[in-house]
């Protein structure tokens, strides 16, 4: 029988108003499975205050059960500053709860070796490995993303970007980088379809900042092998590649340098490869053995790249075809990359350009649902301030602040800022759109304080 969520009263923690909300107690899913990706989601247990608005998740005791799993995890929230003796008469009726709803024939040993978390995490580390997901799996997902935020809230911080290099340096591999290159390249191919449509320059920009931000990593980091300056000529790159041995680093060099790699790059090297011949046979046969190892060399990382593209294909149609995207994505969470992003991207382009409304919707819901799964582990600022910004401007966003009045406050305004001072005088989409923001807040910190 299922159990139904149950109103109780609770104090909000902003303006002590007493009000009645509906929580739930026990998330068993062999009685009700759709519980699961609401807890999962971050969904279950949310409570607004009528009086201030103030909302979030409900820090309250929890019991979870997945009867074809054999978990049974008690929450004991933290907060609850809970001493033993009660922590475990909690975990006890929670379990009791459990267990007399349970027929007796069903009743195995882990009813009487229940789990205890203190934290929603810990709560959803256990369910994701029992679901497959392995805890390095987890934790690497985690703290990637993390790095990923630092590294492009420091962009323009000169000090925290080196320190954040010092610290993550064995992080920032050869991978990183190749995605990196290709989903620049991909960038590019979306800006060419219409260089001078509005997208075409919003994209334009996100290259210019993609750009910078694999220059100066590579400055500082240079996982890859040698790279010649941004103003280097082309015969400096040509010497530098020349120098290069075999092997790994030969083909962490092409990685690099790809951008630079280009038809007239060819160009010059078929240049000097005819100038050489008649007069220094071997720096001729040295020219032209570097060109055939460059070409094959970035065949293979074509064909590498070509591979993960496929990879990354084989799973969109899978999460295009399930009827839960939300959870689709999250059982394929492992599984989702930069490059399954960029053929995404790429699909969303092509049913654009040939005006597919229906795959645009579903393109779109799936899109959603990895930006919502990747942001779980962002701070509650940063996932107001990405909801924000994807929302419409004036009303859309609106609606959005008064939902999260909570968060609402001088730190929010101050990492508004922080962004903000990364364009200077520039004034893009992003900048302005920023500050449009930015003054609502500043607006509705006045109401709320008056």
């Amino acid at each position: 029988m299922p159990f139904p969520a149950m109103p109780t009263r609770i104090p909000c923690p902003n303006c002590g108003h007493r009000f009645v909300a509906q929580v739930q107690s026990v998330v068993d899913v062999g009685e009700q499975p759709e519980l699961k990706e609401d807890l999962l989601a971050g969904r279950l247990n949310v409570v607004r205050c009528p009086q201030c608005g103030t909302g979030g998740l409900l820090s309250t005791p929890l019991i979870y059960h997945d009867p074809d799993k054999e978990l049974l995890i008690a929450l004991a929230p933290s907060e609850m500053n809970l001493s033993a003796d009660e922590q475990e008469q909690l975990v006890g009726s929670l379990v009791n709860a459990v267990m007399n709803n349970t027929p007796a024939e069903k009743l195995k040993s882990y009813f009487f070796q229940p789990k205890t978390v203190l934290s929603y995490d810990s709560l959803f580390d256990i369910i994701l490995e029992a679901d497959g997901f392995s805890r390095e799996v987890l934790e690497a997902q985690r703290a990637r993303l993390q790095l990923v935020g630092e590294l492009a809230d420091a962009v323009d911080d000169e000090e925290r970007l080196e320190e954040l290099i010092e610290e993550h340096r064995q992080e920032l591999d050869y991978e990183f980088f190749l995605l990196l290159s290709e989903a620049i390249d991909n960038y590019r191919a979306r800006a060419e379809v219409d260089p001078e449509s509005d997208e075409a320059q919003e994209v334009g920009d996100l290259i210019a900042r993609m750009s910078q931000l694999r220059e100066v990593l590579l400055e500082r980091v240079n996982p890859m092998g040698p790279t010649v300056s941004a103003d280097a000529d082309d015969d400096a790159l040509i010497d530098l590649l020349l120098n290069t041995e075999e092997g790994e680093a030969w083909q962490r060099a092409v990685a690099a340098n790809r951008p630079r790699l280009d038809y007239g790059f060819f160009q010059h090297l078929t240049g000097r490869i005819e100038a050489a011949q008649g007069s220094d046979e071997q720096e001729a046969k040295e020219l032209a053995d570097l060109r055939e190892r460059l070409l094959d060399e970035i065949e293979a990382q074509n064909a590498r790249i070509q591979r993960a593209q496929d990879r990354a294909s084989l799973l969109l149609m899978r999460l295009l075809e399930a009827e839960d995207p939300a959870a689709a994505v999250r059982e394929n969470r492992d599984k989702i990359d930069e490059m399954l992003i960029n053929v995404l991207s790429r699909y969303q382009m092509a049913a654009q350009e040939e005006g597919d409304e229906e795959q645009l919707d579903k393109l779109e819901a799936v899109f959603n649902a990895i930006i919502e799964m990747l942001e779980e582990d962002l701070p509650p600022e940063e996932r107001l301030i990405n909801r924000l910004l994807r929302a419409d401007y004036p009303d859309e966003t609106d609606e959005i602040l008064n939902q999260h009045r909570g968060l609402l406050n001088r730190e929010l305004l101050d990492r508004i800022d922080k962004s903000l001072e990364q364009f200077g005088d520039e004034e893009d989409e992003l900048a302005t759109r920023l500050r449009q923001i930015r003054g609502q807040i500043e607006a509705k910190i006045t109401i709320l304080r008056a």
